[in-house]
C-alpha cells in the first residue's frame, strides 16, 4: 500500500474533491428519477431530460479539452461547479419541463468542463508507473463518497418529510457542491505544467479512435438500463426506496474497497487482461438480470455486476494515459469521453422508450453491447500492452 501514500498535497486535495463530488452527486443521481416521477413524468419524458444533459456534455467535449489547457485545469473545475449549482437550483425551484430541460443542459456543460480537467490534473501528480495507484485511490474514495451519497439519497426523503421530500433531498445535495468549491480553491495552480493544444496528426487520431470505439459501445449499453435501475427494482419487486438506496450503497462500499486491490492485479495480469476479464464477467450478469425471481438474488447479482464493471475504470484511464503525451492528454480524454457520453445520451432516450413496454429487453441489449465492447477492446490492445 506504500504506493497509495507517496503523493503530493495537491493529489490528496483532488481525492478529497472527488469524495465530496461523488457524495453529493450520488444523492442527486439516486433521487432525481423519483423526483421526476413525483412530478408526474413517465419514463419517456425522463429519458428526454437525461438525454439533454448527456447531449450537452457530448457537444461541449469537442471544446473543453483545449479550453482547459487555455484557462487552466483549476479554473475549468471551478467554472464547472458554477454550472452544477445553477442546474440543481433550477431543478429545485423551477420544476417545469422547460426549466428542467435547461437545467439538464447546464449540468451537461458542467460535466464536460470537469471531467477532462480533473483527470488531466491528476495525471500530472504521478509517474507512469504509479499513475494507476493514484487513479485507483481517487476512484476508491470517490466510490466511498458515492456509497454515502446513495445511502443518504434513500433515507433523506423519509427524514425530510415535507411537501415534496424528493425535492428537499435534491436541495441538500447542493451543499456538497460548495464543499467541492472550498477544496478545489486550495489547489495550487499548475499553469507551468499545462499541456498545449493537441495536434491532430494521423497517429494521434488513430489512438483516440481506438479508445473511443469500446467506450462508445459501453456508453450506449449503460444508457439503456443504468439510469432506470432504481425504478426497475421498485416496479419489478415492489422494493422500498430505503432498500434500493441501501443496495446501491452496499455495492459502492464493496467496490471502493476492491478498487484498492486492482493496481496490484493489473501489475501482475496486465491492464488489458484485467479490464476484459472484469468487464466481460459483468456482461453475462447484466444480461441475466431480468430473469432473476427475487429481489435478494437480483440485488446480489447487481452488486457483483456493478463492481466488476466499474472497479476497473481507473485502470482504463491510467492505461490510456500511457499512449499520450502531457500536451495531448486533456483533449484526448475529452474526445474519448465524448464517445461514451454521446452514446450514453442516445441510450438514455432509447432506454426510456423501451422500459415503457418491457422490463426485460433493455438488459439483453445492454449485455450484447457490453460484450461487443470487450471483444473490440481485446482486438485493439491485447498486443500493444506487451510492447509498453
Amino acid at each position: 500500500m506504500r504506493e497509495y501514500l507517496s503523493f503530493s498535497r495537491d493529489a490528496y486535495l483532488v481525492v478529497v474533491y472527488s469524495f465530496f463530488g461523488w457524495l453529493g452527486g450520488n444523492i442527486a443521481w439516486f433521487i432525481v428519477p423519483f423526483y421526476f416521477k413525483s412530478l408526474g413524468m413517465d419514463y419517456s419524458t425522463m429519458g428526454v431530460l437525461f438525454s439533454l444533459s448527456t447531449i450537452a456534455q457530448a457537444a461541449l467535449l469537442l471544446f473543453t479539452g483545449p479550453l482547459a489547457v487555455k484557462i487552466g485545469y483549476k479554473r475549468s473545475i471551478i467554472l464547472a461547479l458554477t454550472f452544477f449549482a445553477s442546474g440543481r437550483l433550477m431543478q429545485v425551484f423551477l420544476p417545469e419541463f422547460r426549466f428542467l430541460a435547461t437545467a439538464s443542459v447546464l449540468l451537461g456543460v458542467g460535466m464536460a468542463l470537469e471531467g477532462p480537467a480533473l483527470i488531466s490534473l491528476l495525471s500530472e501528480e504521478a509517474s507512469d508507473e504509479a499513475r494507476h495507484y493514484l487513479f485507483s485511490l481517487n476512484s476508491a474514495m470517490g466510490t466511498f463518497g458515492a456509497a454515502f451519497g446513495t445511502l443518504l439519497g434513500g433515507f433523506l426523503p423519509r427524514l425530510l418529510d415535507g411537501s415534496n421530500p424528493y425535492r428537499e433531498t435534491l436541495m441538500a445535495s447542493i451543499g456538497f457542491i460548495l464543499l467541492q468549491l472550498a477544496v478545489i480553491s486550495l489547489l495550487h495552480p499548475i499553469l507551468e505544467r499545462k499541456g498545449r493544444e493537441i495536434r491532430f496528426e494521423r497517429e494521434t487520431v488513430v489512438k483516440i479512435l481506438k479508445f473511443s470505439l469500446p467506450s462508445a459501445l459501453i456508453g450506449l449499453g449503460a444508457g439503456i438500463t443504468i439510469p432506470y435501475m432504481g425504478l426497475w427494482f421498485n416496479r419489478k419487486f415492489g422494493t422500498s426506496l430505503e432498500s434500493i438506496g441501501g443496495l446501491f450503497a452496499l455495492q459502492q462500499f464493496i467496490m471502493g474497497l476492491g478498487t484498492f486491490l486492482l493496481p496490484s492485479i493489473a501489475d501482475k495480469a496486465g491492464s488489458v487482461k484485467t479490464i476484459v476479464t472484469f468487464n466481460g464477467s459483468a456482461t453475462v450478469l447484466i444480461a441475466g438480470m431480468p430473469f432473476l425471481p427475487s429481489f435478494p438474488l437480483a440485488a446480489l447479482v447487481y452488486i457483483v455486476r456493478t463492481i466488476l464493471m466499474n472497479i476497473v475504470n481507473p485502470i482504463w484511464d491510467a492505461f490510456m494515459m500511457r499512449f499520450f503525451s502531457t500536451e495531448e492528454r486533456s483533449t484526448a480524454l475529452a474526445l474519448r469521453n465524448l464517445s461514451w457520453t454521446a452514446t450514453f445520451g442516445i441510450g438514455q432516450y432509447v432506454g426510456g422508450m423501451i422500459f415503457d413496454f418491457s422490463l426485460t429487453v433493455p438488459f439483453l441489449i445492454t449485455g450484447f453491447l457490453y460484450g461487443a465492447s470487450m471483444v473490440t477492446f481485446w482486438a485493439l490492445f491485447s498486443k500493444e500492452e506487451g510492447e509498453r
